[in-house]
């Protein structure tokens, strides 16, 4: 299949200087022409993208796809601690069968906001991994890990090989981390034993770290060090991995973090909603931490749109800084889509619009009022871009959503399925 996008206007993402006119040729997953494409390139279909912007697609670091059957739902709790004693209640009758269709649901809302990869952190990762393969977006599924070391080893041995035949069948679409969930919930042994499978296996590492102060504080009195530093203990710098909030890392956490291979993903609506605080994400910049940008679930958020986040994360930056200027617009829409794909190893393969890479592309429509007029690009795409401007979405040159329509989920289908769950579950607490 050969696809053309003509006449758009096309932002790299490859440096700030690069914003040009021109088309875009994909010849099967690849994007093989950029900017002029050749005379004998005859495509299967074109796609008039006059008046649209052309971005590579977003990537998505951090994320509970299953939690949007939470949304909405407990919001009044105190802070993160209280609002997961809640979540956990229902979590607990949760059974196989439940992922997939609140992982559907996610897919839909993330792939109707621009989001073509993302990072996935939950149980029963099987009935989210059947949502990717139906819906030809792009996910790295963590294998999560609670609790101490009988439990963690069991489920490695029960769920890994599961995870690598899925991503040996799925044709890039689905590769596989090690997900621990928190110091606060895993036992040094765990830490240990997914640092060493990741290893092993050549996989990342995903946990959460230092989201409040609660758990730094807790961490200090347990183990005599803040958590990134407690990490950096049990082998943190030996594996590539990404790490979800670090809202309050120490000074000496941020050396720890320049020197591993690690990643910081920065979830600013998730931090805002549960009061955990604003991660210092000009000060990472500072010592060389790469970044990215996650949205949590969609209980602690409530949404699964990543240009609020890109929005909200410069608005955080200006105020936590007094400096407007802290981060560039550029540098804050880079987190969105290269240093996602950076933080989840996919940087070879997308991120960025060039010549060899998946046609991971998404259209937004330019042409409208809080668009207009549009000055500067970046500007424009970071502060005033809504989800609802994205037109048109590929994904390794797959058309997920053309003109705001789904193409591989059937919406209300999915809604229908989504709601019958939900009862289902509440029934069980009841």
């Amino acid at each position: 299949m050969k696809t053309l996008i003509a006449n758009a206007t096309i932002v790299p993402m490859t440096s700030e200087d690069q914003v040009f006119l021109g088309s875009i040729a994909v010849e099967g997953k690849t994007i093989v022409g950029l900017g002029t494409i050749p005379n004998n390139f005859q495509p299967d279909k074109t796609i008039d993208a006059d008046g649209m912007i052309a971005l590579p697609g977003l990537v998505n670091a951090h994320t509970h796809l299953s939690m949007t059957y939470f949304r909405n739902y407990r919001d009044s709790v105190a802070d993160l601690h209280d609002w997961l004693k809640e979540v956990w209640k229902l979590e607990d009758t949760l059974v196989e069968e439940d992922t997939y269709p609140a992982s559907l649901l996610g897919i839909a809302e993330m792939i109707s906001s621009g989001t073509t990869c993302f990072a996935d952190m939950y149980f029963f990762p099987e009935g989210t991994c059947r949502a990717v393969m139906e819906s030809k977006i792009k996910a790295n599924i963590g294998l999560t890990l609670f609790g101490g070391i009988e439990d963690s080893r069991a489920r490695i041995d029960r769920k890994l090989p599961i995870l690598q035949e899925i991503s040996r069948l799925s044709a890039g679409l689905i590769t596989y981390d090690i997900a621990p969930h928190a110091v606060y919930t895993c036992t040094a042994e765990t830490y240990r034993l997914a640092i060493e499978t990741a290893r092993t296996n050549g996989c990342r590492l995903h946990t959460h770290a230092s989201e409040t102060l609660k758990e730094v504080e807790d961490c200090i009195r347990d183990h005599g060090i803040p958590p990134i530093a407690y990490l950096e203990s049990l082998g943190l710098s030996t594996v590539d991995s990404y790490l979800a909030h670090c809202v309050h890392p120490t000074e000496a956490e941020f050396n720890v973090l320049a020197g591993a291979r690690a990643s910081v993903v920065h979830n600013p609506s998730s931090n805002c909603k549960l009061a955990s605080g604003i991660a210092p994400i000009t000060t990472f910049t500072e010592h060389s931490v790469a970044l990215a940008l996650g949205t949590d679930g969609a209980s602690s958020n409530n949404t699964l749109d990543l240009f609020q986040e890109i929005r909200l994360a410069a608005m955080l930056s200006s105020v936590a800084t007094g400096n407007p200027v802290a981060l560039s617009p550029f540098e804050i829409l880079r987190m969105a889509t290269y240093g996602g794909a950076k933080a989840l190893g996919r940087e070879k393969e997308c991120g960025t619009l060039e010549i060899g890479k998946d046609a991971d592309i998404i259209l937004l429509d330019s042409k409208n009022a809080h668009m207009t007029p549009l000055n500067n690009m970046f500007s424009a795409l970071v502060f005033s871009a809504k989800s609802s401007d994205v037109r048109t979405v590929l994904c390794a040159g797959q058309l997920l959503m053309e003109n705001r329509e789904l193409q591989t989920i059937d919406l209300q289908k999915t809604l229908d399925l989504v709601n019958r769950t939900w009862s289902d579950i509440q029934d069980r607490v009841d």
